[in-house]
C-alpha cells in the first residue's frame, strides 16, 4: 500500500510538468507571478473549453520542452473562447476575465476574476452602468487599476437582447468600487472587432486595426489615441512602412517604447503580409517599420493566438497556422514561438528562454533556433527536472514515512481532533472581488 502511494505521487509530478495542451485558439493568456496562464479557447474537438494551465517562465527553457502546468484539476472555470482578459499593475494577484462566449443563450457575470494567490475564481459582484456582453474586445488596465474595454460584438448567443451587432462603445471597470462607467466615444473609431489596445506609459491607449460592420479591415496607417486622464479621443497618421490593413494581430509594448504587431488576417483564414511590424512611439508622430527577419519559425500562427512580453521575450502561444494554400490550409497549433525583442534593430526569433534577471531589466540573447541546439537544449532542460523528481519523491518518501510512523505511535489515542482549516484565502480572494 505504502508503494503504490510513492508511485502515484511520483506521477502527480511527471505528469504536472509534461502536460501537453490541445490545439487550440480564441483562448486569453496573462502575464502575473512569473507565470503566464492561459483560459479557455476552441480546440479541434470543443467549440468552448474550461482548460486552465500555465507555462512557468521563472526559469530557462526550450520551446521544444515546455515548464507547462495543468491547472484543470485544481479549479473550476466557466467554459469560455473569444474574452479578454487583463492584469492591473495595482493589483498584483489577480487576472480579471472579461466578456467572450461563456455558454449559450445563457446569462452570466460580466468580469470574473481569479486570484492566483488563493486559486479561486469569483465573479464581480458589479454596478453602474452595465455594458452588454462582447467578443472579441480591446482590453488594458491603467495604473488606478480601472480597466478599459472598446469595441467587440455582441448578439443573442452570449445572452444580449439585441442580433449580432457591433460596438465602440468606450466601457470602464473600476476594480477598486466594482463600478462601470462609459468614457467619451467622440471622436472614437468605428464599431469594429478584433483589434488590439495598448497601454502607454503616459496613460494614452493605442488602438491598431481591426475589422468593421461592413466587413472592412482597418487601415494601420491611422490610428487613434484615447487619453485616459482627459477622457478624450483623437487619431494620428503614422509615418515610415505602409503595412497592410489587419485584424486578428496582436500588440505588445517593449521596455523601449516600440509597440510589436504580430500577426492577423487581411481577409477570412488568410495572412496578411508582413506578419511582424514595429511602430515607434517615441517619435511624433508614431513610426511604421517592417523588421527584415533570416526566417520564421514553421509553423507560425497569424490569428487566434496570444501574445505575452516576458522581459525580452515575445511569446507567441497557439493559434491558427496556414501552410499557404489558401484559406482552406489554416489549421489550430498547440505550439509556442517566442521572439527576442532586445535589439530593436535586429529581432530574432529563438527557441531558449532565459528570465529575466532580478538585478537587470535586459534579458540575455537566446541562441537562434537550429536542429543540433533544439537537441542539446532539449537534454540541457531535462536535468532540473530529473532533479526535481529525485528530489521530491525522496523527499515524499521521508515525509510519508513520519506520517507512517506518527500515525502507528498516536493510532490508539481518542485525545486527538481534527481542527477545521481556515477560511483566510476565500476571504481574501472576496475582498479582492
Amino acid at each position: 500500500m505504502f508503494s503504490i502511494f510513492i508511485f502515484l505521487q511520483l506521477m502527480i509530478i511527471v505528469n504536472s510538468y509534461s502536460y501537453i495542451p490541445l490545439n487550440r485558439d480564441e483562448h486569453v493568456a496573462s502575464y502575473i507571478d512569473n507565470k503566464i496562464f492561459f483560459l479557455g479557447g476552441e480546440t479541434d474537438t470543443q467549440d468552448l473549453t474550461n482548460a486552465f494551465f500555465f507555462l512557468d517562465v521563472s526559469i530557462p527553457f526550450n520551446t521544444s520542452s515546455l515548464p507547462m502546468y495543468d491547472l484543470s484539476r485544481i479549479t473550476q472555470i466557466p467554459y469560455n473562447r473569444r474574452a479578454s482578459s487583463v492584469v492591473c499593475e495595482t493589483v498584483k494577484d489577480v487576472i480579471f476575465v472579461w466578456g467572450g462566449d461563456l455558454c449559450l443563450n445563457c446569462s452570466s457575470p460580466l468580469i470574473f476574476a481569479f486570484n492566483t494567490t488563493a486559486k479561486i475564481w469569483n465573479a464581480a459582484n458589479d454596478k453602474g452602468i452595465k455594458p452588454p456582453r462582447r467578443r472579441f474586445s480591446s482590453i488594458v488596465c491603467d495604473k488606478k487599476a480601472k480597466i478599459y474595454i472598446l469595441d467587440g460584438t455582441f448578439d443573442q448567443v452570449i445572452g444580449n437582447i439585441t442580433t449580432y451587432n457591433y460596438s465602440n462603445e468606450l466601457d470602464i471597470f473600476d476594480t477598486s468600487q466594482l463600478n462601470w462607467s462609459q468614457g467619451s466615444n467622440f471622436n472614437a473609431p468605428v464599431s469594429h472587432d478584433i483589434g488590439t489596445a495598448t497601454l502607454l506609459p503616459d496613460g494614452k491607449i493605442v488602438y491598431i486595426g481591426g475589422s468593421s460592420a461592413y466587413g472592412q479591415y482597418l487601415e494601420l496607417m491611422q490610428i487613434f489615441i484615447y487619453d485616459t486622464l482627459n477622457d478624450k479621443w483623437s487619431n494620428m497618421n503614422t509615418t515610415g512602412a505602409s503595412p497592410v490593413a489587419r485584424g486578428f494581430h496582436t500588440a505588445v509594448l517593449t521596455r523601449q517604447g516600440h509597440i510589436i504587431v504580430y500577426g492577423g488576417e487581411n481577409a477570412p483564414f488568410i495572412p496578411a503580409p508582413d506578419q511582424l511590424l514595429d511602430l515607434d512611439t517615441n517619435v511624433q508622430p508614431f513610426k511604421w517599420t517592417i523588421p527584415s527577419i533570416n526566417f520564421t519559425p514553421n509553423p507560425a500562427p497569424f490569428k487566434g493566438h496570444t501574445s505575452t512580453l516576458v522581459g525580452d521575450y515575445m511569446i507567441v502561444a497557439f493559434g491558427w497556422c496556414n501552410n499557404g494554400t489558401g484559406s482552406s490550409g489554416s489549421f489550430r497549433s498547440n505550439k509556442i514561438i517566442m521572439l527576442n525583442v532586445n535589439d530593436t534593430n535586429n529581432y530574432m526569433w529563438v527557441s531558449s528562454f532565459t528570465p529575466p534577471s532580478n538585478s537587470s531589466t535586459t534579458s540575455q540573447s537566446a541562441a537562434y533556433i537550429s536542429p543540433t541546439e533544439s537537441n542539446s537544449n532539449n537534454k540541457n532542460n531535462n536535468i532540473p527536472v530529473i532533479i526535481g523528481i529525485v528530489v521530491g519523491v525522496v523527499g515524499i518518501i521521508i515525509i510519508s514515512v513520519a506520517i507512517f510512523l506518527f500515525y502507528r505511535r498516536y493510532n490508539n489515542r481518542d485525545d486527538i481532533y481534527v481542527i477545521p482549516s481556515d477560511d483566510t484565502f476565500k476571504k481574501r480572494s472576496k475582498n479582492v472581488i
